[in-house]
């Protein structure tokens, strides 16, 4: 009994080649490790024929595959060409798992043969690299030794990292999963109060004393998929606003920017620019800023509505060169005959061309924002008054620049 345990204790580690594998099958273990020899099927049970004195009864249920001597056969003719040499034994791993060359394991008689080839050339650089050694300081090291010697720790998906990073990202699973439930529970209990059932003012107030910021991402929805609606009413919509103020986190900064041009409504509008006052302004300026530049007149002047909550006189400059702006409308072409002028003369043409309106537009509520930082002037839509003006102001002294001559 002794010997039967420990030569199946061992099987994992019996070669792959020897005179009787010629002949013989090969049988994986599901729990790891093989044993080679001659096959044989009893009950419930696989017997192995090791050799002459030594059999190996498995139980089935081990058993992972069988794979015969036949289906092996162009393996061992490989492996027999492979000789001591160690490049052709690197060559002969990678043909192992190349296809269907080798049924069952290929991935074991890989190893087994890059195992040969650095056994046969130390070197094997690329034997080496595939069984997992790395070169430091002069000598191969398993590059999983070496990298917890440097205290980092596998991470699945993301290789080695360290363990700081690790725990950050289980945290933010477990801040995604918390988010997850917030925003099932929210939805929730937002139908009851669209149905107006019941529980309905039960909902608003449960509602309404959400204070964990991980439901940030549940509220902004909310006012995101409400925006141009009319399912949900003005106060309810109000109360995301509310919410999303206090949780103060960039999620809800995104919403209420967003919020403080896109909202149609204006009360909603400005209860999300108030809000952004106690908390997300610099956010707010820096989104705001490039849309005084923006084709679309309508955003740009909600935009410098939205930047009198937040004047700069040192933003001035850019102000003024928002008071008027060019824009262009692209229309579809109309059918038939078009005329068409130019600098060789006019003439006619078949088809349409496609139309572009140009309009030269006065914006006031750019001017309403140039006059937040700089009440007492009024230079109305002259851009070169103003930005004299700023010139003047920005080089003034008040000392005398008068020099005796």
């Amino acid at each position: 009994m002794y010997r039967f345990l420990l030569s199946l204790a061992l099987t994992a580690s019996l070669p792959l080649l020897s005179d009787r594998s010629a002949i013989a099958d090969t049988v994986e273990l599901s729990g790891g490790g093989h044993l080679t020899g001659q096959v044989q099927r009893k009950a419930n049970l696989v017997i192995v024929k090791i050799d002459d004195e030594l059999q190996i009864a498995v139980d089935a249920s081990r058993v992972r595959r069988v794979v015969t001597s036949d289906q092996l056969k162009p393996y061992r003719e490989m492996a027999a060409k492979a000789g001591d040499d160690a490049e052709n034994q690197y060559r002969l791993a990678i043909w192992c798992v190349t296809a269907d060359n080798v049924p069952g394991d290929s991935q074991h008689y890989k190893r087994h043969h890059l195992r040969r080839a650095i056994e046969l050339n130390p070197e094997h650089i690329k034997a080496r690299a595939a069984l997992g050694y790395t070169r430091h300081e002069g000598k191969w090291i398993l590059t999983r030794q070496l990298m917890r010697d440097r205290g980092m720790i596998f991470s699945a998906g993301n290789g080695w990292e360290l363990p700081e990073a690790v725990a950050i990202e289980d945290s933010q699973d477990a801040t995604d999963t918390e988010s997850k439930k917030w925003i099932r529970e929210v939805k929730v209990l937002v139908a009851m109060v669209l149905r107006n059932s019941s529980k309905a003012p039960e909902a608003i107030q449960q509602l309404q004393a959400i204070r964990d910021p991980l439901a940030a991402t549940a509220i902004a929805g909310q006012l995101e998929e409400s925006r141009g609606k009319r399912s949900q009413s003005r106060a309810l919509r109000m109360t995301w606003i509310k919410l999303l103020g206090q949780f103060r986190n960039s999620i809800s900064v995104e919403a209420l920017v967003k919020a403080g041009v896109a909202e149609d409504d204006e009360v909603i509008r400005e209860a999300a620019l108030d809000q952004l006052l106690e908390y997300g302004a610099s956010s707010a300026v820096a989104t705001y800023l490039p849309y005084l530049k923006k084709n679309d007149n309508k955003l740009l002047n909600r935009a410098a509505r939205a930047l009198t909550w937040f004047p700069d006189p040192e933003l001035a400059l850019t102000y003024v060169e928002a008071l008027v702006t060019t824009h262009k409308t692209e229309f579809a072409p109309g059918p038939g005959m078009q005329v068409g002028f130019g600098d060789g003369g006019g003439g006619l043409q078949m088809g349409g061309k496609k139309q572009v309106q140009v309009e030269t537009l006065r914006n006031p509520a750019v001017l309403t924002l140039l006059k937040s930082v700089e009440p007492d002037v009024d230079f109305g839509y002259d851009e070169k008054a103003w930005q004299n003006y700023f010139a003047n102001k920005r080089t003034s002294f008040s000392g005398d620049l008068r020099r005796d001559l």
